[in-house]
């Protein structure tokens, strides 16, 4: 096979160049987790709080590190469609932030099913933030 001549060459450095600018659009957005949006400070006893409202709405607590007030649940099954997700709930500066990841059974037409990479569920976190935001308004009591 023959070298590449000066010009193919040329041709081929120009294409690439046209291309940068298209490609450099296709980056993806950096990931931030969902603020947990709250008009006053947080209450005395919102980690334990949070520990409850992410155990009634995503299962069982595998992480709680109160004084670094970082809350994370197992993985558990979801049905739609089929996979799991987790919840973590955290400080974030002043106040707090969540975060739900969900990867999702994969079946190619020929192989073994595999989970797909952990990604981020926009939908679920805005519903816990709001849960969340619910639980620390007032006193505790009711």
């Amino acid at each position: 096979m023959a070298a590449p001549t000066v010009r193919e060459l040329r041709s081929f450095a120009a294409a690439v160049g046209l291309a940068l600018p298209f490609c450099a659009g296709c980056r993806s957005v950096a990931y931030a987790p969902c603020p947990v949006e709250l008009a006053t400070s947080l209450p005395a006893d919102a980690f334990e709080r949070c520990r409850g409202v992410l155990a009634g709405r995503f299962g069982p607590i595998a992480l709680a590190d109160p004084a670094g007030f970082l809350l994370e649940t197992d993985w558990i099954l979801v049905d739609e469609p089929p996979g799991r997700r987790r919840a973590s709930v955290f400080r974030d500066g002043d106040g707090l932030a969540v975060m739900v990841e969900a990867r999702f059974l994969v079946e190619p037409p020929v192989g073994l099913p595999y989970w797909s990479s952990v990604r981020g569920d926009p939908r679920a976190e805005r519903e816990l933030a709001d849960l969340l935001a619910g639980a620390l308004v007032g006193d505790g009591d009711g």
